[in-house]
């Protein structure tokens, strides 16, 4: 039967979202645990907040069952060995201490707490018998604190999501299934990330710099330590960042996610393997073009994910995540690096995956342009088979607008990728306001996962277009590169030439009527464009960098991105970081500009808002600043409900006045 639509797309819809995330198989291949996240009444009158609970679901019938509820937050499902239990974080208990490990009976009953730390825990791994489970957790501070005051000595002392971080470093810590007390294995003044097990449970790896340079240092290096404790013991060196070890069922390799930083950020993550005795490394898929990373954004995502590299059966290949131009899919490699596949395909992106013990069946998480995330089925007949329909529940019933996908050829012969959505009413003759939207990152990319701000404004009336400008990742290493030390130029004229691609070729495009949007690095894009053209009549700039000089020590990695980003230091290079900044151009804006920002925002501060702001009205020019209290970079993608509300209803508004209103020609 066809769609019955009955409803268009509105700011409230936050409110009605059920997201799927997070799917894990059962050892035994029955059953998928996995987490559904909805927005329910705070007690504050008013607000909102969000509950995420954990639900089985039969493989073969399709039956789904909540297995967690009350309170709080339940996310983060894993299974215990033999499949009769499962781990996971909650914060029912205790909201103000942070996420606890609970444990619960597969088929039911009451949860057992297993932790009490301050601060919560974090990355909760079985060992292989299921007796021990480890955990990171912040160790409690050696000193009560008798003062509000904050004495700071370490330069990465903020952190956008956790604020102040000062005082607090991740280390590795075990307990038992009984339930003892936790022993805390690593310690010092360095931070742990990404334990993994080995398969005879006698030793743990994970990732840190335990150099006295951790702060300074994206490198990270490969560590092993015993399941008692004791000397890590260094297994590999990296030259950039690590991430995401995992051993092989024979326990004799250990793959893991990295680079070597050849190209700076801009260089791709691949799939690594080294032995775990001698520590030879290998890169396995450097050879074929593509970074191991899950980058297409989204801002309809639940809790949870999965990065990690899986082995397959008998440890012969390794699944992973990887972009491709708009999309993010299931990769394998070989152990040798000799065989390489893509084991998914389509119009959609992949957010996180599972497989079951023998490998012949994969269940992962998928999300498009016009559907909200629900798990699927990859068996080894190749089918795909969805199982939830928790995300098509609430589209297949919405006037949806779903992208045409276009190309052209930049000023340098480059091909570049790019969308159009046309109005959900759109009749044909007829011309509309349109409006850009920029990605963030900037290695990041837009495509085949589903936004729910672009359906909002395709419902309202607007043209909504969007491309993977240089900068963006998905496209190789050179592509990435282009814009390192030379921000505002190449990314600049391949999104100028979009504008006029779209303006030639979609005669329904209004020219008269164009706005343009984005957020972080994309807020960086549009305060640019708005200080070098006047071609668009209303502008919204939202978690936005303004003067890379400040940006560099107020950022909560500015000192990192500015030197590998911009070429070095803002002292050294006064003359290159403001020619690089929006403020420096500030009197030629003549576009209505709206900004939007968080107070909260540790990783593009206020005062980067603040400046922007201040500038443009000293000058009388048409500005309005929009200050969200108690939200972080991530408000349009996990801020509170009603705030994520709000602010779209403010950019609504913002277009409305200039592109249909007092502001626009018609």
């Amino acid at each position: 039967m066809p769609k019955r639509l009955t409803w268009k797309v509105k700011p409230e819809d936050i409110y009605e979202f059920k997201l799927v995330s997070d799917p894990q198989m059962s050892p035994d291949g029955k059953e998928i645990a996995f987490v559904v996240t909805e927005v329910k009444p705070a007690k504050e009158k008013g607000k909102k907040k969000y509950e995420s609970h954990i639900w089985l679901m039969n493989v073969e019938t399709k039956e789904a069952r909540q297995l967690t509820f009350g309170k709080g937050s339940d996310i983060n499902p894993r299974w215990s060995p033999d499949g009769k239990h499962l781990l996971f974080l909650s914060n029912r208990d205790d909201e103000k201490k942070g996420m606890q490990l609970y444990v619960i009976p597969r088929y039911g009953g009451e949860a057992r707490r297993m932790t009490d730390i301050e601060g919560g825990v974090s990355d909760p791994q079985w060992a292989p018998k299921g007796r021990r489970v480890l955990f990171l957790a912040s160790p409690p501070s050696k000193e009560k604190e008798k003062t509000d005051v904050k004495v700071i000595r370490r330069i990465f002392y903020k952190l956008d999501g956790a604020g102040f971080i000062h005082e607090k470093r991740r280390h590795l810590f075990v307990l038992t299934f009984e339930g003892a007390r936790p022993k805390q294995l690593t310690s010092g003044d360095f931070d742990v990330s990404d334990p993994a097990w080995s398969p005879d449970g006698t030793e743990i790896a994970f990732i840190a710099n335990m150099s006295e340079n951790t702060d300074y240092e994206v490198r990270k290096d490969l560590y092993v330590i015993s399941k008692m404790g004791g000397k890590p013991r260094k297994l590999y060196s990296g030259k950039g960042p690590l991430a995401n070890p995992t051993y092989s069922p024979d326990g004799k390799y250990i793959a893991f996610l990295g680079q070597d930083m050849e190209k700076g950020f801009a260089t791709n993550t691949n799939v690594w393997l080294i032995t775990s005795d001698t520590g030879r490394p290998r890169n396995l898929t450097k050879n074929y073009g593509i970074s191991a990373v899950s980058v297409v954004l989204g801002d309809a995502r639940g809790p949870g994910g999965n990065p990690y590299p899986i082995w397959g059966r008998a440890g012969k290949y390794i699944y992973f995540l990887a972009t491709k131009g708009g999309s993010t899919h299931i990769f394998r490699v070989d152990k040798k690096g000799k065989s390489f596949a893509q084991v998914t395909e389509g119009e959609f992106s992949v957010d996180s995956f599972s497989l079951s013990r023998r490998a012949s069946k994969i269940v992962y998480l998928r999300t498009s342009a016009v559907n909200l995330p629900d798990v699927y089925l990859l068996n080894d007949e190749g089918e795909d088979i969805q199982l939830t329909n928790f995300g098509t529940d609430l589209t297949d019933y919405r006037y949806l607008s779903k992208p045409e996908r276009f190309t052209f050829k930049a000023s340098d012969g480059k091909e570049i990728e790019g969308w159009i959505m046309k109005p959900v009413d759109f009749k044909k003759g007829e011309k509309y306001p349109a409006i850009l939207e920029i990605h963030g990152g900037p290695r990041a990319a837009y495509g085949y996962a589903f936004m729910h701000e672009f359906q909002l404004l395709a419902t309202r009336g607007y043209v909504v277009f969007y491309i993977n400008p240089r900068g963006s990742a998905g496209y190789g290493e050179d592509f990435a590169y282009a814009i390192v030390k030379n921000y505002g130029d190449r990314d600049y004229k391949d999104l100028m030439e979009a504008v006029e691609y779209v303006k030639t070729h979609f005669d329904f495009v209004d020219p008269d009527r164009l706005g343009v949007t984005g957020g972080s690095y994309g807020g960086y894009m549009t305060n640019w464009i708005v200080t070098h053209t006047d071609i668009f009549k209303a502008a919204v700039t939202q978690r936005s960098i303004s003067n890379f000089y400040s940006f560099f020590g107020t950022s909560d990695i500015g000192y990192i991105f500015g030197k590998e980003e911009l070429g070095g230091e803002p002292w050294k290079r006064p003359r290159a970081f403001l020619k690089k900044s929006p403020i420096s151009y500030v009197e030629n804006v003549k576009t209505p500009l709206l900004i939007i920002h968080s107070e909260n925002d540790y990783r593009c501060p206020m005062e980067q808002a603040e400046q922007f702001y201040v500038a443009l009205k000293y000058l009388k020019k048409e500005v309005e600043l929009v200050r969200f209290p108690d939200e972080g970079h991530n408000l349009s993608r996990n801020g509170q409900p009603h705030h994520r509300v709000e602010r779209l209803n403010h950019i609504l508004r913002w277009f409305d006045t200039y592109l249909k209103g007092k502001g626009s020609k018609k």
